[in-house]
């Protein structure tokens, strides 16, 4: 994962380093540790590695020039903490029965389907508007535990867009260095052509 971080903030370096500058510095092993047993979850070792890089980032840029962009597709890459909140929060409202009246869940891929949120996925990005990109440690017959969702806070589809972390992000990596993946100025603010990075 290091290396594969590596060489994506290489390329934001090049192409926006006031993305750069919006990164925390590492979180703690014990930090990790504990936000997992709040959890009562065991992080993966490729999101542990993450975190010991950048505890996420920052939604603000001194000087910048645009308005703003996430790191990931326009996604924010959360903090330790603002993982933990989201978790809570969406564990409050499964326990308070919130989401019995919702769709029924229509999964692209092997995400299990039933409840609209299940309490083993860890939110690792968000576009700030109740969406967000999630590693998913309870997948459907024939998905991979720490395969990477999205969850839409108004649409019943969650979908996986790739097998693991590591994965997703070689993909996100060669498709930024082939121009796939691109920043464009859109409504005279910067940001990336595919939100998410999710391949579409």
């Amino acid at each position: 994962m290091k290396k594969l971080w590596s060489e994506f903030e290489y390329w934001l370096e090049l192409n926006c380093p006031e993305i750069v500058e919006s990164f925390n510095e590492p979180a703690t092993k014990a930090e990790i540790a504990k936000a997992g047993q709040k959890m009562g979850v065991t992080f993966p070792n490729s999101l542990k590695e993450l975190l010991l890089i950048h505890n996420g980032q920052r939604n603000e840029y001194p000087e910048q020039r645009f308005e703003y962009v996430g790191a990931i597709g326009n996604y924010d890459l959360l903090t330790l903490d603002e993982i933990v909140y989201t978790w809570e929060t969406m564990k409050e409202l499964l326990d308070n029965k919130a989401f019995e009246d919702f769709e029924e869940v229509e999964a692209v891929g092997p995400v299990k389907k039933g409840a609209w949120w299940n309490p083993r996925w860890i939110s690792i990005a968000t576009n700030g508007m109740g969406d967000d990109i999630c590693i998913d440690l309870d997948p459907a017959e024939g998905g991979m535990e720490g395969q990477i969702i999205t969850f839409w806070h108004d649409w019943e589809e969650p979908k996986v867009i790739s097998r693991s972390l590591e994965e997703w992000f070689g993909e996100i990596t060669k498709c930024l260095e082939d121009g796939t993946y691109k920043l464009i100025e859109e409504d005279g603010e910067l940001v990336f052509n595919n939100d998410g990075f999710m391949g579409e």
